[in-house]
């Protein structure tokens, strides 16, 4: 089994549990055939959603598992269609593609070192001279022979392929180059576009929590003018509102406290959200230093402008990043002309002087500061 996520390995269920919980645990049904772990199966878990998956279940063999970069379910594969997910791949040794029949165990499955070499380790590649020897010595070739031609051979400084090109003769050039520049453009473009959609995404959903967070500033200001001024603990209830709530109860909340100001005096029913309430539901009526909410006020003064100051961080930063990406976009459609950046502007007669001031002039002639015109 591999994986590159955070999710926790299947473990074996043939072991008794030590609780129920871990009991339960040990029942979870994995991949899309919805089976218990087997350890005599190899598994590997989705790099997205961190579920694990039978190879077999998922159409992979069991010995392209080390070359998997990154593995994508193809439960996230459907669910998100226009991300384009799919699973990626490293480069396979060169010496396990050039065997007899690469598909076999005994070839070599594991991935290359990238552009550090096309082999997995240097034995790899010793073994794939040796086997290219051994094919040119069967085709006529002397081993000897070839020892003399590459005996006295110095170590490379550059890497030289060969490419079949077609030379066309008497025929116009082709605009290839600039369809390529404007497609490259294009993706850069497409690519900068998801991420600003993205950013934005975030960004409003981010202000959303701001709203709230500056709802519940609010809401503790006026539970905690109130406390002072009917000298009881005052805690609201409403305080611990989630979004739903405040959503559909948020502006109604804060209008209670007008309407309960005006009824503070007499013990009349309270209607809240269109519901009949008592006196005193929503707000602790107990004594002002109530040993159930002591210190309430502190604690969610602390921690509204705790978030308060985290969600303008983060508000602050997706601006910036947006204002990058939109940039980014305009660098690519109006690119800034070079020729503007190279020649230096010469500063005309016309031009007012940097500092603001200019050198007094007899006759046309400009003369220093402190020097008088000889007669």
């Amino acid at each position: 089994s591999r994986s590159r996520s955070a999710s926790a390995m299947p473990v074996d269920t043939k072991e008794e549990p030590e609780d129920e919980d871990s009991e339960r645990e040990d029942d979870k049904l994995y991949c899309v055939c919805k089976t218990r772990y087997d350890e005599d199966r190899v598994m590997i878990a989705c790099d997205r959603c961190d579920e694990w998956y039978h190879t077999q279940c998922v159409n992979m063999p069991d010995l392209e598992v080390d070359l998997v970069d990154q593995f994508i379910c193809p439960v996230c594969i459907q669910s998100n269609p226009h991300l384009h997910l799919r699973t990626t791949y490293k480069l396979r040794c060169f010496f396990g593609l050039k065997h007899t029949d690469p598909s076999s165990s005994n070839a070599c499955h594991k991935p290359s070192r990238g552009a550090f070499s096309k082999y997995c380790s240097d034995e790899c590649g010793i073994k794939y001279m040796q086997m290219r020897i051994s094919q040119w010595e069967r085709s006529g070739g002397k081993r000897d022979k070839l020892w003399e031609s590459v005996k006295n051979a110095e170590k490379r400084e550059g890497v030289v392929v060969c490419a079949d090109v077609k030379m066309e003769i008497d025929t116009k050039p082709s605009p290839a180059p600039v369809s390529a520049q404007k497609r490259k453009a294009d993706r850069e473009i497409a690519c900068l576009n998801t991420r600003l959609e993205n950013v934005v995404r975030e960004r409003e959903m981010m202000k959303r929590e701001m709203d709230m967070v500056l709802w519940r500033e609010k809401l503790v200001k006026l539970a905690s003018e109130r406390a002072e001024r009917v000298d009881e603990c005052g805690w609201d209830q409403r305080l611990c509102f989630g979004e739903e709530e405040w959503d559909d109860f948020g502006a109604e909340v804060l209008e209670s406290y007008e309407e309960k100001a005006k009824e503070e005096a007499s013990d009349d029913v309270m209607q809240v959200d269109g519901v009949t309430t008592s006196h005193g539901e929503w707000w602790c009526t107990g004594k002002k230093k109530c040993e159930r909410h002591a210190g309430w006020q502190k604690l969610r003064v602390a921690e509204v402008a705790f978030d308060k100051e985290t969600k303008e961080t983060i508000l602050s930063t997706l601006t910036t990043r947006e204002r990058e990406i939109r940039k980014g976009i305009e660098d690519i459609l109006y690119p800034p002309s070079t020729n503007a950046s190279q020649t230096p502007s010469k500063p005309s007669l016309a031009d007012p002087p940097l500092n603001g001031t200019s050198k007094p002039r007899i006759n046309g002639e400009a003369v220093e500061k402190g020097k008088k015109k000889k007669s």
